[in-house]
């Protein structure tokens, strides 16, 4: 018996379902290709415009604004003015959103872009009223600086309008851009004082706070402030003080400060605490293999995309009577001048100096009504109502801390009108070292280490910004002041600490102490690094009698760990006795003494010292402050400075001071071994020496608006690269954090000069400008200072 097949065909009323289903996905799929193509080209119609003639209002004389290939901008014209409204024209086709993030972060405005997310920020910010200061300070400027200001807010603005389109970030946003005003400029000025400063004063409140509960001799043990690691410009030496006797603090006995709870193993973070560092050195002509004086310098900042500098050019060619004037390096958008560069006559750069340049004023329980005023700022947030938030002063100090039923008012030299100005500007005109020193010292900037080099071999060092008069190291350092403390008074250049043409023919910094004595004094101590780079700087340079560009660049990428390689022969020794630590003590025998990226042993010694510490300063704190000090939000941290009192208790090894739960010192340091290597085999499982320093210190330069939006991540960030360098060795770099310019020249030498960046000039992810430079920087390899061959021009006339 034979039987058909047979066909089971849907309902005829399911065919309609169907043939709906088909065509919406067809609809959505339209859809969503719709969308994708009018993002592209609104993003396309965004990007700057690289050929062709604009319009600039106000230009006096022809201009050209021409680029290389990596974006580097060559501004010409006749005059000053008109080199500012070029230079805000470009700026703000390429970086205007970032611009705006600028001033809008000093000025306590980010809310009014990012909603309710950003209100706590801005509270905080508000609280300093800076917009206001510096809408005051603007109107006490020269006329000259006024009109440069002007002129370049004229550029922004016609930069911006002759965009096709609002910048991508606001239609991502669903913003409005607004009009760049010359106060603007001030406040990103501003923005750099709280980048370069603004850790240090929640540091300099925190170390008060510890002097005040551990007195004086605790404090000045946990926190001295220098050692063997020093390395001052003077040659000057400080001693750490001598360990606290077992009456000044005994681990044995049992504090009623604190918890009998065992000591909590934290991870070992990325980084050291944060110090906002850079490095910068120079030889004399007689140290160079050319006769001419070698400057470099590389500023430690956060990275991200786009990188903060922008590569600049700024010409006035030659006419009757007049010679050419050109001054190459980095501008900084937002302001009309070149941060650091060489004018063909004189180079100069930076590191952050950081010396006091606050006061936590302990207010009394009574004064007189009329110190205490009170404004009230309204702060607008998108997507609801604005707030009012109530701010008060005393005698000019904001009050920002209020603990124990005691209210604290900062004093801050950025909150005065004198601390910003266009000083730093005249630098494109300066023509040896004296002028460069001179004009230094009247600039309104944060305060910085400036070495100088000029074209007849002469460098020098000396700090620029404004400096104020200091009470003593014995009265300011670490101790809140008392509200009838006096105000400071201004530094008259002629004041300010020098030092110029040294016998050895070299200079160095990397925001370490830099003088003893009565220079010491008056740039008092705001938390200075260790000084473990610049010591490695300064025996680079006297290892070779002369140098050239070439061993300067190096220098920038020098990985050797000379500061760490005390702590592996300290971990080494350690292990070597300990049979159950013999993989560890293998690792650490084929140490090269390097922070390279493919070394393990570098991350175990690395990660076992910053536990260590952890754990040192927790238990030498925790009876001194309460158990505050288990709370990583509330905890008072430890300083760079905290190595030495670490090094003599490792050393002397008392047992006074040894935590709870260690048989000896060594148990100690082999517990700290052992919370390394497992932390280093996380996730995990892996082998110890498969577990390399790079794979820890992978790179990771992101896009603001990728932190907020992840899938923008692939679009916006630049990639991802196992990276050796650390924080105590003059090649810096960490995730996120690293140098964020790279620059050698000699002045008047500059075709051979380099200036390399980790990120490119654009912050238009189509430009071909937006990641250009990255790849060499992330490689080490040097980028030309001065522009290539122009690719592209744009021209303005009258």
């Amino acid at each position: 018996m034979s039987s058909s097949p047979v066909t089971v065909s849907p309902p005829q009323s399911a065919w309609p379902a169907w043939r709906w289903l088909r065509r919406g996905l067809l609809a959505l799929l339209l859809l969503l290709l719709v969308l994708a193509v009018l993002a592209w080209a609104l993003l396309r119609a965004s990007l700057p415009q690289l050929n062709g003639r604009i319009s600039l209002p106000g230009l006096q004389a022809p201009l050209s604004l021409a680029r290389d290939d990596l974006g580097t901008l060559i501004v010409q014209g006749e005059n000053r003015l008109d080199l500012a409204r070029g230079l805000g024209f470009v700026h703000a086709q390429e970086r205007f959103f970032e611009m705006d993030l600028t001033r809008r972060s000093a000025a306590g405005e980010l809310s009014a872009l990012f909603g309710p997310v950003a209100l706590e920020r801005d509270k905080q910010r508000r609280l300093h009223r800076m917009r206001e200061r510096m809408s005051e300070r603007l109107a006490q400027l020269p006329a000259a600086d006024r009109a440069l200001l002007e002129a370049y807010a004229s550029g922004v603005n016609a930069g911006l309008g002759a965009l096709r389109v609002r910048p991508w970030q606001y239609w991502l946003l669903r913003a409005e851009p607004e009009p760049w005003a010359a106060v603007d400029s001030t406040l990103v000025v501003i923005e750099m004082f709280w980048m370069l400063q603004g850790s240090g004063l929640d540091g300099g409140f925190e170390r008060a706070q510890l002097r005040s509960s551990a007195g004086d001799a605790l404090f000045d043990w946990l926190n001295p402030r220098g050692g063997r690691w020093d390395a001052a410009l003077d040659g000057s030496q400080l001693q750490p003080p001598a360990l606290p006797t077992p009456e000044q603090l005994d681990l044995r006995k049992a504090s009623p400060n604190t918890s009998q709870a065992p000591l909590p193993q934290r991870q070992a973070s990325a980084d050291e605490p944060a110090v906002i560092g850079s490095n910068n050195w120079a030889v004399a002509g007689r140290r160079s293999e050319h006769g001419g004086a070698l400057l470099a310098d590389d500023m430690h900042l956060g990275l991200s995309v786009p990188s903060i500098w922008f590569r600049t050019q700024l010409q006035i060619p030659a006419s009757a009577g007049r010679p050419e004037q050109r001054a190459a390096g980095l501008s900084l958008p937002g302001m009309p001048s070149i941060v650091v560069g060489s004018n063909g006559a004189v180079a100069w750069g930076f590191t952050n100096a950081y010396g006091q340049w606050f006061d936590w004023i302990q207010l009394p329980s009574e004064f007189a009504p009329e110190r205490l005023k009170i404004y009230t700022q309204t702060i607008a947030i998108k997507g609801r109502a604005a707030e009012k938030l109530e701010v008060q002063e005393f005698d000019g100090a904001p009050l920002l801390r209020e603990q124990n039923g005691r209210r604290y008012a900062l004093r801050w030299i950025a909150h005065q009108g004198e601390a910003v100005n266009l000083e730093l500007d005249r630098m494109l005109l300066a023509r040896h070292v004296d002028e460069a020193v001179g004009i230094a010292q009247r600039s309104g900037i944060p305060h910085q280490n400036i070495v100088i080099a000029d074209s007849r071999g002469q460098i020098a060092w000396t700090l620029a910004g404004r400096l104020w008069s200091q009470p003593g190291l014995a009265k300011s350092y670490a101790r809140f002041q008392g509200a009838e403390t006096p105000a400071h008074d201004w530094v008259a250049p002629a004041d300010y600490p020098l030092i110029k043409n040294p016998k050895s023919g070299q200079l160095w910094t990397a925001n370490n102490r830099q003088l003893g004595g009565a220079a010491a004094e008056l740039i008092a101590d705001g938390g200075f690094d260790l000084g473990a780079r610049a010591q490695q700087i300064r025996e680079r340079l006297s290892e070779k009698p002369k140098h050239d560009e070439a061993s300067f660049s190096a220098l920038h990428l020098d990985n050797e760990a000379r500061f760490m390689q005390t702590w592996g022969q300290r971990l080494l020794k350690v292990a070597a006795a300990s049979p159950a630590h013999a993989e560890a003590a293998e690792l650490l025998r084929r140490w090269t003494g390097r922070a390279d990226a493919e070394q393990a042993a570098y991350r175990l010694i690395r990660t076992a010292r910053l536990k260590t510490l952890d754990t040192l300063w927790l238990a030498w704190t925790e009876p001194l402050l309460g158990t505050r000090q288990r709370d990583e939000k509330s905890a008072i941290k430890w300083r760079s400075s905290f190595e030495y009192p670490v090094s003599q208790a490792l050393d002397q090894q008392p047992t006074y001071l040894l935590p709870p739960g260690h048989a000896s010192w060594d148990a100690l340091l082999l517990a700290q071994l052992d919370a390394a290597a497992q932390e280093m085999r996380e996730p995990g499982p892996q082998a110890l020496a498969a577990a390399s320093w790079g794979q820890r210190n992978r790179s990771k330069i992101q896009h603001v608006l990728s932190k907020a939006i992840p899938p923008l991540a692939y679009f916006l960030d630049m990639p991802g690269l196992d990276q050796g360098g650390d924080s105590n060795l003059p090649h810096v770099a960490a995730p996120a954090f690293g140098q964020s310019q790279r620059l050698v020249v000699s002045p008047g030498r500059e075709a051979q000069a380099t200036l390399s960046m980790p990120g490119g000039q654009s912050g238009h992810p189509m430009s071909p400008f937006y990641g250009a430079g990255h790849a060499q920087w992330a490689n080490g390899e040097a980028t030309p200072l001065l522009a290539g061959r122009p690719r592209h021009r744009l021209d303005a006339e009258p």
